[in-house]
């Protein structure tokens, strides 16, 4: 598999996505945060740490280049 920085965000964002989607939903799905209760630290590595990881990832990867692409359309079309 070719390692560019496309296939790095990629994989980023979706290892530490799923790490989220794994933690949220067993805390959700059952009802009690148990030993994650007694280390707020934790949640809140997860809640700023992985989910700004998860977030900027996300922007880099899927949104900075539909948005060059529609500023390059935008500006043919105007021309």
């Amino acid at each position: 598999m070719a390692r560019n920085w496309n296939t790095i965000l990629r994989w980023v964002h979706l290892i530490f996505g799923f790490g989220i989607s794994i933690y949220f939903g067993a805390i959700t799905l059952s009802g009690d945060t148990g030993y994650w209760n007694d280390q707020p630290g934790v949640t809140n590595f997860v809640a700023t740490a992985v989910l700004g990881i998860v977030f900027w990832t996300g922007i880099i990867k899927w949104q900075l280049p539909r948005i060059k692409k529609w500023n390059r359309n935008r500006n043919k079309n105007l021309e």
